[in-house]
């Protein structure tokens, strides 16, 4: 069976067709950790896999069974997937896991650092029901095994876009306040999730001239955090350059193209060696 990945996400204002498809939906509004997206699953073996690359590189994957919380995912995994099997429990629907890596020194866009290795979950996925499990019902699982989750700061519901984006800019405040690098809202309904961050320009302020848009440069966070997805599928790799830059510029071009943004102020070399001098592992 193939492993679901997780949605890409966009701003509101570049929701497909419209942000209209939000209006009436309850919301949820959880907080957007500053680390490396990993999915863990377990079919009998344990999988750990980065945003890219099916199968994380064995530096991250060891990152990950360092933190205190691996032991406890796993007996997650085993227990809601049916390992050992036992076909007459009603509570097996093949789980797989989405979680934030939080590797110890600076988090990737330099919004967190952290003391130690840490994983928290932001979401899980039900193979069996192929849909992503409503956040109550998360927070619930993850608590009866000490698992952490991303905190949820609001439940909201719109009538208008004007009040979707009043609470986007006041759930962006709390981000600001506790340290954040932004929000992912999520419609568990509709399945449909976007995230909102504080150092990404507003789609809706882009300024048309002669006839294009003037779009605005990829933020720093975005570039960061495309060199950290490089870090995490390379490993002990990534401090090659020419293996290192081609996937950077690759990822890079993605996040520009999936954010309508122009390129980065600064050149991808000098962002590349900024990371790995400031990087711990």
């Amino acid at each position: 069976m193939k492993l679901p990945s997780y949605p890409e996400m966009n701003r509101i204002a570049l929701l497909y067709p419209t942000p209209r498809i939000l209006l009436g939906e309850e919301i949820y509004w959880t907080e957007k950790r500053d680390g490396s997206q990993l999915r863990v699953s377990f079919d009998g073996e344990l999988h750990i896999s980065t945003h890219h690359q099916d199968e994380a590189s064995a530096q991250f994957k060891q990152c990950f069974l360092d933190t205190e919380q691996s032991s406890k995912v796993i007996e997650f995994l085993k227990d809601t997937n049916g390992f050992p099997v036992n076909p007459n429990c009603d509570f097996n629907y093949d789980a797989v896991i989405f979680g934030e890596l939080l590797v110890k020194g600076k988090s990737p866009a330099r919004f967190e650092t952290h003391e130690k290795h840490d994983f928290v979950v932001f979401d899980i996925y039900s193979q069996k029901s192929e849909r992503f499990l409503p956040y109550n019902n998360v927070y619930q699982q993850c608590f009866h095994y000490q698992i952490p989750v991303v905190k949820c700061w609001a439940i909201t519901q719109h009538e208008t876009e004007d009040s979707l984006y009043k609470t986007r800019d006041e759930i962006l405040e709390t981000a600001k306040k506790e340290g954040r690098e932004g929000t992912v809202l999520k419609s568990y309904n509709k399945q449909i999730f976007a995230k909102e961050k504080l150092d990404t320009p507003k789609i809706e302020h882009i300024k048309i001239e002669n006839g294009l848009p003037q779009l605005p440069p990829l933020p720093d966070s975005e570039v960061l955090g495309a060199i950290a997805k490089v870090h995490a599928d390379l490993g002990d790799d990534f401090k090659d350059k020419v293996k290192a830059m081609p996937m950077i510029a690759k990822y890079v071009s993605e996040e520009q193209e999936k954010h309508l943004c122009s390129k980065p102020v600064n050149n991808l070399f000098s962002y590349y060696i900024n990371y790995l001098t400031s990087n711990t592992l």
